[in-house]
């Protein structure tokens, strides 16, 4: 019983709120609240979408995607997202928040190199 209720716990200190709470602070993102959530823009273009309270969506840019396929598809956290260019993550716990942040870095580098 002890294992679930440290579970549910690290559910609400992990997800996607905690990552949003700290994304504010990162000088290349501004917040942009929406009709479906919270979502960040860099340079004007939204990279970071999210609308549940573990579920996020990040701007990787197909050619990041198709680079990194293998990678992203043995994660098995990130699956394709709504649009091209895409994925959805699933942020339930530290290390999901760890890998989320992380390929938020990464979506700000190749969309800044888009432009």
């Amino acid at each position: 019983m002890a294992v679930l209720s440290t579970r549910a716990s690290r559910h609400s200190t992990e997800g996607v709120a905690n990552v949003a709470a700290q994304l504010i602070g990162w000088p290349d993102l501004a917040l942009k609240r929406t009709r479906r959530g919270l979502g960040f823009r860099s340079g004007g273009r939204e990279i970071v979408r999210m609308s549940g309270d573990h579920t996020a969506e990040l701007l990787l840019t197909t050619d990041v995607i198709d680079r990194w396929a293998r990678v992203l598809t043995d994660c098995r956290r990130v699956t394709p997202g709504a649009d091209a260019g895409w994925v959805a993550m699933t942020i339930e716990g530290r290390a999901d928040a760890e890998l989320f942040l992380s390929l938020v870095s990464v979506a700000i580098k190749v969309n800044q190199g888009s432009r």
